[in-house]
């Protein structure tokens, strides 16, 4: 069976703190209706455990021992990717937010998803037949506030003037996650859509990614982030005496400075995005008019309108 006779997969690599896990959260609670419809859905309750052993993980770390792993790995998922073609099963979706880099990384490389290349070049030949790519972006200045407050919740310590002044430094932003992942993508349809737009929307981002939105219900939000005062006393537990900054309650690491400036460069990532992204991304947003339909070779395509979310199970629009 060649990868042409497995369901094709939907990638949905998050990322992080963009409202991933309510996303995921609505997807797990549906999967016997998306299964109805031949849709299976592999979220981190599967991907971590032990199905992607030796793909996941720091790319640098190369052993024989996790090579035999990512070996492995690749022939596990090839035989279940079999078993669900023949169980029906027209389209795979792969949730998980952890195959494009770690928080961690992020905050001592002080960029956005640095090693995206070399993550994709080892989980990319386990997953053939990969034809739809999605992603979810937050302006940067949110994004890394936002990271902070989680590691903050899990023992780590606030961020010292250095690793703030590193990612001031940095120019790598979302246009730099999104042309890696064109690049390690080539064949696919690239799909970016905002957090700021669609957090409060996990909905919408189960219709984009499904084909269709899911039967009335509540909607999941979680992992919001802590405020400024439960920080503070979760740092107190552990020992940790730091202040915090906070701006309306709220944790607030930068300057007003310095989110402008952030932000000012996200605008420009933005306006790539609106623009066409080079033929390289299709741009999800409520305003039809900033998101232009383009194919991959950056050719206005009249006979979609990608802003309004609605694909089918095969992910055409």
């Amino acid at each position: 069976m060649t990868p042409k006779d497995m369901p094709p997969i939907t990638l949905h690599l998050g990322a992080h703190r963009t409202g991933t896990s309510s996303l995921q959260r609505l997807l797990n609670r549906e999967r016997a209706g998306l299964e109805a419809r031949g849709i299976a859905l592999w979220s981190p309750k599967q991907t971590r455990a032990g199905l992607f052993t030796g793909l996941l993980g720091d790319p640098g770390r190369r052993t024989p021992k996790r090579e035999i792993h990512a070996h492995r790995a690749a022939g596990r998922i090839a035989m279940r990717r079999r078993a669900l073609a023949a169980d029906g099963i027209t389209r795979l979706i792969v949730s998980d937010e952890n195959m494009l880099g770690g928080l961690r990384e992020n905050l001592l490389m002080a960029r956005i998803y640095p090693t995206v290349t070399a993550r994709m070049a080892r989980i990319g030949p386990a997953l053939p037949g990969t034809d739809r790519v999605c992603l979810s972006i937050r302006s940067p200045d949110a994004w890394w506030t936002s990271t902070f407050a989680f590691l903050m919740s899990r023992g780590f310590a606030p961020p010292d003037r250095a690793t703030l002044d590193a990612i001031l430094r940095s120019r790598r932003g979302w246009r730099g996650v999104v042309e890696d992942l064109a690049r390690a993508f080539p064949a696919a349809r690239l799909t970016v859509w905002t957090h700021e737009e669609m957090a409060a929307r996990p909905a919408a981002g189960f219709a984009l990614l499904t084909g269709a939105p899911p039967p009335d219900g509540p909607v999941p939000h979680l992992q919001a982030s802590l405020t400024a005062e439960d920080l503070r006393a979760r740092l107190r537990d552990e020992g940790c005496m730091a202040d915090l900054p906070e701006l309306a309650g709220a944790y607030s690491p930068f300057t007003p400075d310095e989110r402008a400036a952030l932000r000012d460069a996200h605008a420009e990532d933005l306006a790539w995005l609106r623009g066409g992204a080079d033929g390289l991304a299709d741009f999800v947003t409520r305003r039809p008019e900033e998101a232009p339909p383009r194919d991959r070779k950056g050719l206005r395509d009249e006979g979609r309108n990608r802003s309004t979310g609605k694909m089918d199970a095969a992910g055409r629009g």
